[in-house]
């Protein structure tokens, strides 16, 4: 929005003039108008802009931040999102870490805990080992040009990874750690898809509304000889991350 121009909103409709700026506004996003990751002008110029008063456009702003097409960063101002995340997830067997990598997808990660647990009845069946066995709790949080995007939550049977809490899983793939430290590579995962809603540790940790759409992957790894070295939980956002494959028709004979 660089032009300094009126843009005018009809006063005779029964749509309020918030929701009309509102329309307006994320039309223009959509028009690349205003760009992603540009910060938009203060509700002060907007208002002259639209010839209508600040709590007006605050209403508007309101609005396209619970659509989740633009955010609010305390400090800096309201910007428009980047566009869609494409993640490979579910086209071949890469680590997270892997797939943003190889999507030139700029990120970090923060390990948020890395604990010595013993199994109850739930992950001992999903590691096949014992009930009460040992494992290895592993939870961390990735972002996404700065911005919170993935929570990743995995149980690791102890035994087979002694010392894991000593390694710096930041700047690492896990699954690059189990096969070059400990010489147990994953060769295969199975995954499951389910879109749920963000309850309050995940709103949180996401600064996102509660309630708001995310996409979770559940799935145990394997090594060698079907031996089972991870079950994960990762929540991804709904509202930019889109899941990508490619599929193939099968030839008949």
């Amino acid at each position: 929005m660089t032009e300094e121009k009126i843009i005018t909103v009809d006063r005779n409709r029964a749509l309020p003039l918030y929701y009309q700026v509102s329309e307006c506004l994320e039309e223009m996003i959509k028009k690349g108008e205003i760009r992603p990751d540009e910060q938009m002008l203060s509700e002060d110029v907007l208002a002259a802009r639209f010839g209508v008063s600040r709590p007006t456009i605050n209403k508007a702003i309101a609005i396209l931040i619970r659509k989740s097409i633009i955010s609010r960063e305390r400090g800096k101002g309201t910007f428009v999102r980047s566009g869609d995340v494409r993640l490979t997830l579910m086209q071949e067997l890469v680590s997270l870490h892997e797939s943003m990598q190889r999507e030139n997808i700029r990120f970090r990660t923060v390990v948020l805990k890395v604990q010595r647990q013993k199994s109850n009845g739930i992950l001992a069946e999903k590691l096949a080992l014992k009930q009460g066995a040992r494992i290895y709790y592993l939870k961390r949080l990735r972002y996404v040009e700065e911005e919170s995007f993935i929570i990743s939550e995995s149980y690791l049977p102890q035994e087979l990874f002694p010392d894991l809490e000593k390694e710096d899983l930041r700047d690492r793939s896990l699954y690059d750690v189990l096969e070059q430290k400990y010489g147990i590579p994953v060769i295969k995962t199975e995954r499951s898809a389910r879109a749920v809603k963000a309850l309050d540790k995940e709103a949180e940790l996401l600064r996102i509304p509660l309630g708001d759409p995310l996409i979770q992957l559940e799935g145990i790894a394997f090594s060698r000889q079907d031996l089972r070295v991870e079950y994960f939980k990762t929540i991804i956002r709904g509202d930019r991350g889109v899941l990508c494959t490619t599929l193939y028709r099968r030839r008949s004979s």
